[in-house]
């Protein structure tokens, strides 16, 4: 339940963001660097509910296809969890670089779904732009995310023992 307190308003907020005041600039895929950070940080059925919600969500403020955004972000979330068993994501190039590759991978996985209902749907080369910045401000992001996990459960245990 901590997860969708932390997550879902950040999300909420930089979709509106984006959607409003910045329509046109390539700005981090913040929904795929939440995931990223659930999926390494402890995987749980909420994680995948979380990420789903938060797919829905960008999908209604895309006005896209409901559904296409929440399906590969719960792809994501099952493939980070899988990787992770095997990888530790410590390293920030090694975020960076799983982060610009599972945006990329949301991208392709959004254009497969949409040309399957025979919609003319370009693979753009702002797909490779938006891995790309995202891959970049993923230290920042994944550290900006720890941290308000921390204020979080503080905040929670600070406040129960009161």
């Amino acid at each position: 339940m901590k997860n969708f307190l932390i997550f879902l308003p950040v999300t909420i907020l930089y979709l509106s963001f984006k959607s409003t005041i910045a329509p046109g600039l390539p700005l981090p895929d913040i929904t795929v660097l939440a995931v990223l950070f659930m999926a390494y940080e402890r995987s749980s059925v909420e994680g995948v509910v979380l990420s789903f919600v938060l797919g829905y969500v960008e999908d209604v403020f895309n006005g896209g296809i409901i559904g296409t955004t929440a399906f590969s972000l719960v792809f994501i979330y099952a493939a980070v969890h899988l990787i992770s068993r095997r990888v530790h994501f410590s390293n920030p190039s090694v975020r960076a670089a799983l982060a610009g590759t599972l945006t990329l991978t949301k991208g392709i996985l959004i254009w497969i779904l949409l040309s399957l209902t025979d919609l003319d749907v370009p693979f753009l080369p702002r797909m490779l732009l938006a891995a790309t910045v995202t891959g970049l401000f993923a230290p920042v992001f994944i550290a900006f995310f720890t941290w308000l996990k921390a204020v979080k459960i503080t905040g929670v245990a600070g406040g129960g023992q009161r």
